[in-house]
């Protein structure tokens, strides 16, 4: 067999253990109910939604297509999307987490308390997944709006993740959900 066809195995060897790095962006404002999501793979962007929450559904908008979700979760789907996520949580490694918001409520003082209330339990939450995972980047971005009021919120974060993991993680979730329905229908 020629040598060079060692590289296709090691190639796609490689591919399952390096990590891939995924990144989040999404943005939100409450005065519209809209906002824009992004998902970006090694800093190329792969996918992005301009959304808008009305009754009952989400409408998502992109420039090729626009689509009308309705949301209804059956119980099943919550407990594999949950078993899933806890089986994934100690395999990602959060590189960065960031959060953007601006705040006005139309007094300056009540604007002022409640930015400090959302940078204070903000904070909180970054120091405790800080003890977790400690060489993740964090920070918080405020602007206070004193005399109009607005709230648009943004955040960013970027994890990273092998593929044989993912497939570890929906391996080990299918078994777990599998010995849960057998056990509860014993």
């Amino acid at each position: 067999m020629h040598p060079l066809y060692y590289l296709i195995p090691a190639a796609i060897i490689l591919i399952c253990i390096f990590p891939l790095k995924i990144s989040l962006r999404a943005t939100f404002d409450l005065s519209t109910l809209s906002g824009v999501i992004c998902l970006f793979l090694f800093k190329i962007k792969v996918r992005y939604y301009i959304y808008e929450i009305k009754k009952g559904y989400i409408l998502l908008k992109n420039k090729k297509q626009r689509k009308i979700k309705e949301f209804e979760f059956d119980p099943r789907q919550l407990v594999v999307i949950k078993i899933f996520k806890e089986q994934l949580r100690d395999k990602a490694r959060v590189k960065e987490l960031f959060v953007f918001y601006n705040l006005g409520l139309g007094d300056a003082f009540r604007s002022a308390m409640v930015g400090g209330f959302i940078n204070n339990a903000l904070l909180v939450y970054f120091t405790n997944l800080k003890n977790r995972r400690p060489t993740a980047s964090m920070g918080v971005y405020d602007t206070i709006s004193y005399n109009r009021e607005v709230f648009e919120f943004a955040g960013k974060g970027t994890v990273s993740i092998s593929l044989v993991d993912v497939v570890y993680s929906l391996i080990m979730s299918v078994i777990l959900i599998k010995r849960l329905s057998k056990g509860g229908s014993k």
